[in-house]
């Protein structure tokens, strides 16, 4: 499945780059400027930035968990750990982090239902449909050290 998603990551990144080369090519060709080549290659080079600084602002913990939530999450969060992988016909999200009960209760705001503690940690869950045919999420806090530990995985 990880070679599927690889190879269909893959093919869009060439199928956009071919219709950005196009662009590229027909606006050398109108302005009669030679050295076509140079100037692809050199597109090709700030396509791959571009794509670069995309994916590292999209992934940074911040923005996943504002993403995932909501809303941003406040200076009383701290030690934010976050993974995330969508494709196709399924994804996971986890995000971890040491907060307060207020960041908690934010959170819990989407519906989440108390289930049977694990361990020292109260531990909340939610199975719904909105973006693939299922999705569950679950949240664990322990109220002591207030750490969060938070998954969400969903699959069509």
């Amino acid at each position: 499945m990880v070679a599927l998603n690889a190879l269909f990551l893959l093919m869009l990144f060439c199928m956009t780059f071919t219709v950005i080369a196009a662009v590229v090519w027909g606006g050398l060709f109108l302005a009669k400027i030679a050295h076509k080549r140079q100037w692809l290659i050199g597109s090709f080079a700030v396509y791959c930035l571009c794509v670069a600084i995309l994916f590292f602002r999209l992934s940074r913990p911040a923005a996943v968990f504002e993403r995932t939530f909501g809303f941003t999450p406040d200076c009383e969060v701290k030690e934010l750990e976050s993974s995330f992988w969508i494709l196709g016909d399924g994804g996971e999200i986890t995000i971890a982090f040491t907060g307060k009960r207020e960041t908690v209760d934010q959170i819990l705001k989407s519906g989440m239902q108390r289930q049977t503690d694990v361990g020292m940690s109260e531990h909340y869950r939610r199975i719904f449909s909105e973006h693939f045919g299922w999705e569950s999420e679950d949240l664990y806090f322990n109220p002591s050290t207030g750490r969060v530990r938070y998954y969400w995985c969903g699959s069509d």
